[in-house]
């Protein structure tokens, strides 16, 4: 019985690190990326594709770019008319990022790892 013990306790953890990170999103041969669980995310995720139909002016002034940080995916919805840069952070489930002080806005923008363009341009950037 013992010496099975440390086998299940490597199995445990193995187990409760896999469900600590959301999975990387995945290309299609087609190109096509899968974010957040979903194909073509600006149509399929709701608050997402809400968000996309606010959009005045086409993706030269817009731009929703995937993000990853501490070992999440985030959803960065630029609009050309947006008066701030630190309000339009988002989860794969819509929930907005807390980034109202400026150490967490920095923290956020040094550690982020940009993933993809999803639509227009980044107009905010690194």
């Amino acid at each position: 019985m013992k010496k099975y013990t440390g086998y299940r306790f490597l199995l445990l953890f193995v187990f409760l690190a896999a469900c600590d990170k959301e999975p990387e999103p995945e290309r299609y041969a087609n190109g096509q990326l899968v974010v957040c669980g979903v194909r073509d995310p600006l149509n399929n995720l709701k608050w997402l594709n809400d968000q996309f139909k606010l959009f005045q002016g086409g993706p030269l002034i817009n731009g929703i770019v995937l993000y990853r940080y501490k070992g999440r995916n985030v959803i960065e919805v630029q609009n050309g008319y947006a008066s701030s840069t630190n309000q339009h952070q988002y989860y794969c489930d819509g929930e907005k990022l807390n980034l109202d002080h400026p150490e967490t806005f920095a923290q956020f923008k040094k550690d982020r790892e940009e993933i993809a363009v999803l639509y227009g341009t980044n107009l905010w950037g690194r």
